[in-house]
């Protein structure tokens, strides 16, 4: 899980910095490239741990 956490960020932070290099805006689509890598990457996290508990688990 922590490795699908890692890639989701990296992705969206490359493609924030090629968008930031492009279009000459940095840090802004950077910082969102971050920003929206760890929210993806956070839901991945908590879909495997729910995955993990399976049906019918407490907590």
């Amino acid at each position: 899980m922590v490795g699908v956490f890692s890639f989701t960020v990296g992705v969206g932070v490359v493609a924030g910095v090629l968008l930031d290099q492009r279009w000459h805006t940095l840090p802004w689509l950077t910082l969102t490239g971050l920003v929206l890598g760890m929210v993806g990457g956070a839901a991945a996290v908590i879909r495997g741990l729910r995955w993990l508990r399976g049906p019918g688990g407490d907590g």
